[in-house]
């Protein structure tokens, strides 16, 4: 089984006030390494919250800071605005992906082929997931 379709299939269920179960849906963690070390990698998923929430942040064990980033055109200009936050309406799919939101991945430490990069989501109900990001592969083999 791939890890894409691992992720895919994983629904993490915690209890919740009254007794109620939440569950968070994470699809198509995908993580992309810099081109050069130092540099700067990306990371796309699509997260579904049975329960409206929000995210409020990201971390990493194996980086130096991830931020939320979503790519504004004015204009016919493109460019990227940092995002203090992710609203997670109640069963509606947020999607990170290029040309919109996504995580910037800041000085990340190399990951070995075939291994997954883990990402924190802090959300504002209290929950915390590390989610594991699949490598994409990239020309060169990165």
């Amino acid at each position: 089984m791939s890890m894409k379709r691992l992720v895919a299939g994983l629904a993490l269920l915690l209890s919740a006030c009254g007794g109620t179960t939440v569950s968070l849906k994470v699809d198509d963690a995908t993580y992309r390494a810099p081109l050069t070390d130092g540099g700067v990698g990306v990371a796309y998923f699509s997260i579904t919250s049975s329960t409206a929430d929000r995210i409020t942040g990201v971390s990493s064990p194996k980086a130096e800071r991830i931020e939320m980033h979503n790519t504004i055109t004015k204009d016919g200009l493109a460019s990227m605005e940092r995002a203090d936050f992710v609203e997670l309406p109640a069963g509606q799919t947020v999607t990170f992906a290029a040309r919109g939101l996504h995580l910037m991945v800041f000085s990340p430490q190399p990951v070995a082929p075939g291994a997954t990069f883990p990402i924190q989501i802090k959300l504002e109900s209290g929950r915390n997931e590390t989610i594991s990001f699949s490598q994409a592969l990239v020309p060169g083999g990165r």
